[in-house]
């Protein structure tokens, strides 16, 4: 099996996609290899993420992995979602195949972007 049932649901209904109004925090991130590109909007309350939303363009693994990486940070705190790596969440889609590791890696980089975006703005505990 090239896909696990987990990454295969994620795919075909991607939970929390979509923009946010308003968001507390803004990250992308981008494999060059391929063009898939990954947005992240954040809604923090007392520093914690309360709402995790995506815009993800690219293969059935990327949109997977932004789909499980949205669940995994809510209620994170931003300064953990800073030290995010792709291999958590390449953990949670329950493996991916060598080439297609591109996934976890960009949708934990625009994560941690996101959070290094709300800390910019000052509002630790908006």
């Amino acid at each position: 099996m090239r896909y696990s049932p987990t990454l295969v649901d994620h795919f075909l209904n991607p939970r929390n996609a979509g923009l946010m109004r308003d968001p507390d925090g803004i990250g992308e991130d981008e494999y060059e290899g391929c063009g898939d590109l990954t947005r992240f909007f954040l809604r923090v309350c007392d520093g914690r993420a309360v709402e995790v939303r995506f815009q993800t363009y690219g293969c059935g693994p990327t949109i997977a992995a932004a789909s499980v990486a949205s669940e995994l940070c809510r209620g994170r705190t931003v300064d953990d979602l800073g030290h995010l790596e792709a291999e958590e969440i390449e953990g949670a889609l329950e493996w991916l195949p060598q080439d297609r590791k591109h996934a976890a890696e960009i949708a934990a980089g625009a994560l941690r972007a996101a959070a290094r975006d709300h800390l910019s703005r000052g509002r630790r505990h908006v």
